[in-house]
């Protein structure tokens, strides 16, 4: 029986580490600070160009999104860029943004080597972004590339309006 015991205290044990880590992954954002939107991104993506290059592109017609959608966009790239800090430092990074009549899609791709196959991270930025764009029914993929380097795709819907 104290086998039993000690296992089931381990697994309570990290049940309760997993739902306090999902927890936080997805936390709602702090109300003092100005809300996460892509009319940030300037500021965004100049905050860590300061330790690597850091370009961005956008393709199609910028539009406003709705609030969520903007909001879990900016996330993704705010996410994407800490990850290529922390993995791939001093490594090239470029942004994408590509605006199409049914929505965004967001690349964050960088040079650098990419994780460490130790797992270097815990993975969580990602996991807590990729079910903000789920629950919008998007979809967001992490990788490394083919060529080298690392990927991270977001695809958010977002219809633009029909005219009447």
């Amino acid at each position: 029986m104290g086998r039993f015991a000690q296992w089931r205290g381990m697994v309570l044990a990290q049940g309760h580490r997993l739902r306090g880590a999902l927890r936080q992954a997805e936390e709602p954002d702090d109300p003092l600070e100005p809300p996460p939107s892509l009319n940030r991104l300037d500021a965004l993506v100049e905050g860590f160009a300061a330790g690597q290059p850091v370009r961005w592109t956008v393709a199609g017609q910028p539009r406003p999104l709705p609030g969520p959608v903007d909001v879990v966009a900016y996330r993704i790239i705010e996410e994407s860029l800490t990850n290529a800090c922390r993995h791939a430092p001093g490594a090239a990074v470029a942004v994408r943004l590509r605006y199409d009549p049914t929505g965004i899609t967001i690349e964050v791709r960088d040079e650098g080597a990419g994780p460490a196959p130790s797992g270097g991270g815990s993975g969580r930025g990602l996991l807590g972004v990729r079910r903000r764009a789920e629950r919008l029914g998007g979809t967001l993929s992490a990788g490394p590339r083919a060529g080298g380097g690392f990927l991270v795709r977001a695809v958010l819907p977002a219809p633009e309006e029909v005219a009447e």
